[in-house]
């Protein structure tokens, strides 16, 4: 009797082990859900894409729950650390680790201020006398000075390319404004005579596709964005405002800060008491705060920055990935710096280590600037993706649910200012572009620091 009976427990076991369609549709959306890729304009051409709104977040019974912020946007603020190495030298210098970080009040609305905030403002009330170094802490990153990069970030679909689903683009704080008076000057005609028409650049079925075109003239590339009213409009179908609902929400994705960033800021603020010749990490008031940050981390962030650690050491590190190096890119030209500079030197031997590492068939010639190599990169990647050859588990994004700032005000200087080399929206395949028709009355120009070497005194 017991013989029979285990062959059918056995089978009922794994009967009620066996995924059933609703698991099938969870886990699917799951995988769907991962980071996004950055939309990065990275060649001359126009580059139509669709606005998306942003989506609303449901509550554990599935109830759609009022929007925090409404519209298609959110504000970010970021700072690229550059972080040296002693102990490794290149060429005579210490090796350069890069790490960007976000504002950790985006990620933690609980902290009083974030850390590097707490941290220029504490050295500006402890060194009040000195001018010239409160003045340089003011400064953007690759002057020596930690001033936040500001931009405003959305999901968009890239209209040539719709197969690439969707991305994240990320505008300066100047283009943002730019779209912003388009969008607003648009609106306000569309509305004339009482009409209540929804927004003309990310509702769901009032919406025209928005275009940038990028132009290089005496290799500088300028911007400029068009909505493109001709065409008429570009209803979202349910099956992209699904795909919509699938995707994390905008400040999962971008306000990422965890253990990893964390430590990388303690080690840059440290090299910098060391470089300026004064005090301010042990100070009452930047140890409360990273105590704070420390309290708010997920117990299982289990992520770590490690100085010249080995290989894997620095679990949470994105700094080799593609993308971190179009960012550098961004960053060095919005800074005014060109290849010549150091800066443009050690981002084209962190591109070799790249190619070498991803063991990539990039050849590349003393003629070639950095965004030529990455464009080959990105060709070649690209390539590989049409022809896999394996599957590959990417890691989830994280699942850590991050709580918006609220920001309206001026975000400050642009990150990738709108009359200047560096306005390259970020990260992203590229494709070929066909010039498209303009909009008569949107299609106008749209939206780009001084080394200190001396030294600020000791002060006890």
């Amino acid at each position: 009797m017991m013989d029979q009976e285990k062959p059918r427990s056995l089978f009922d076991v794994f009967a009620a082990s066996q995924e059933t369609f609703e698991d099938a549709k969870k886990k699917s959306s799951e995988e769907s859900s991962k980071r996004a890729s950055f939309f990065r304009v990275a060649k001359d051409g126009t580059y139509p894409m669709r606005i998306l709104p942003l989506a609303p977040v449901q509550d554990k019974d599935g109830n759609f729950l009022p929007l925090e912020r409404k519209g298609y946007e959110y504000p970010l603020r970021s700072l690229m650390l550059k972080i040296e190495d002693p102990k490794k030298m290149v060429k005579g210098k210490p090796a350069i680790t890069y790490v960007t970080v976000c504002n950790a009040k985006y990620a933690f609305k609980e902290i009083e201020a974030d850390l590097i905030d707490t941290y220029v403002n504490t050295a500006c009330e402890l060194y009040a006398d000195d001018e010239k170094l409160c003045k340089k802490l003011r400064e953007g990153s690759f002057s020596g000075g930690l001033k936040w990069d500001s931009r405003r970030c959305m999901y968009i679909i890239d209209l040539d390319n719709p197969g690439d689903g969707i991305q994240i683009l990320q505008l300066s704080y100047s283009q943002y404004k730019d779209l912003e008076e388009r969008k607003l000057s648009l609106w306000a005609k569309l509305n004339k005579n009482g009409k209540n028409v929804p927004c003309p650049i990310s509702s769901i079925d009032s919406a025209y596709p928005v275009e940038i075109i990028r132009k290089t003239e005496n290799n500088k590339p300028s911007y400029s964005f068009n909505i493109d009213t001709l065409g008429g409009h570009d209803v979202l179908e349910e099956e992209v405002l699904q795909r919509l609902l699938d995707m994390p929400r905008l400040p999962e994705q971008i306000y990422r800060y965890t253990r990893y960033h964390l430590e990388a800021t303690i080690a840059y603020l440290t090299q910098l008491d060391e470089k300026f010749d004064i005090e301010v990490m042990n100070q009452e008031a930047v140890q409360k705060c990273i105590d704070q940050i420390k309290t708010l981390l997920p117990a299982d962030d289990q992520s770590h920055f490690t100085l010249g650690g080995k290989d894997g050491d620095n679990k949470g590190d994105d700094s080799d990935d593609l993308d971190a190096l179009w960012k550098r890119l961004d960053a060095i030209y919005n800074a005014g710096l060109d290849d010549e500079t150091a800066e443009g030197q050690e981002l084209r031997t962190s591109i070799m280590e790249y190619i070498d590492a991803n063991k990539l068939n990039v050849k590349v010639n003393r003629k070639m600037t950095n965004e030529d190599i990455l464009r080959e990169i990105d060709d070649e990647l690209n390539a590989a993706d049409a022809n896999p050859s394996d599957d590959s588990d990417d890691e989830p994004a994280t699942s850590q649910t991050p709580n918006p700032v609220n920001d309206e005000e001026d975000d400050g200087e642009p990150a990738m200012p709108s009359d200047e080399p560096e306005d390259e929206p970020e990260p992203a395949p590229t494709s070929r572009r066909r010039e498209r028709e303009r909009s008569d009355d949107t299609n106008e120009p749209a939206a780009r620091s001084s080394r200190r070497t001396t030294r600020a005194p000791r002060r006890r």
